[in-house]
Parts: structure tokens; C-alpha cells; sequence
């Protein structure tokens, strides 16, 4: 994975999440990754069960340009390597193959019901400070 064209490190595991803030709770966070608040402009990588301790979520500003490479044939590989987007029908990596991720030229205007605060949501979701 590499972000403006500098490495960030070579991924062992199952898989690798790239998150916005607005998708940063549901997969990313069941994988791992943090809650990222709506207002911070980022966007977060997070490996799926890392083959390593030391492999964990970075958090990057959004305007990062990423690049997702795969590698030769994985050693011992008994399945391709896929890519999906926003858990849609994906498509098979082959080795040498890359994904580009970059900001849009434009912004995307969501709207939000108003029946309740950001975190007053989490808290009522993940259940905080319930037994």
C-alpha cells in the first residue's frame, strides 16, 4: 500500500479495508479499525487479520492519493486475490495489478435525518456503558 507514492508497508493478511469516516463504523470497526467522527477530513486503512501483531490501522488525511498493489503470486495461495467496493460484485487481482484511490473532484452532499446527535447514535448502536 502506498500513499503519494511513498510505501506504507507490504500487507500480510486477509484483507485490507480502505474507509471513510461515513463507512469507518460497520466492517472497518468490526475489523479493527477506529471510529473516525464524520467531521474529520481522513481516510483509514485498516488490514483484516493481519499475519502480524505489529500491522494496524493509519489514519490518513483524504486528500492522500493510494495505491493498492499486489504483489507476485503469494506462496502458498490457494485462492485469488479480489476486490470489491462498498461490498458490490468485485473483480480478481492479478499479480503486478493496482487500485487507485483518490478523493472525487466533487463533493458528495449528504443529507442526515436530525432525530439524533452523532454520538447519542453510537452510544444507542454499540450499546456504550451497557452491561
Amino acid at each position: 500500500a502506498y500513499a503519494d507514492g511513498q510505501l506504507i508497508a507490504h500487507y500480510k493478511a486477509d484483507g485490507l479495508i480502505v474507509a471513510s469516516p461515513t463507512g469507518s463504523t460497520a466492517y472497518n470497526l468490526s475489523a479493527g479499525g477506529p471510529i473516525v467522527h464524520p467531521g474529520v477530513d481522513a481516510v483509514v486503512l485498516t488490514p483484516i487479520a493481519p499475519h502480524t501483531l505489529t500491522n494496524r490501522p493509519v489514519v490518513l488525511p483524504a486528500s492522500a492519493s493510494l495505491e493498492i498493489r499486489r504483489d507476485g503470486d503469494a506462496r502458498g495461495e490457494r485462492e485469488g486475490t479480489y476486490v470489491t467496493f462498498d461490498g458490490q460484485i468485485g473483480d480478481t487481482l492479478g499479480p503486478g495489478d493496482r487500485v487507485a484511490i483518490h478523493r472525487a473532484r466533487h463533493a458528495l452532499r449528504l443529507l442526515k435525518p436530525t432525530s439524533g446527535a452523532y454520538f447519542q447514535v453510537l452510544r444507542k448502536k454499540l450499546r456504550w456503558a451497557e452491561r
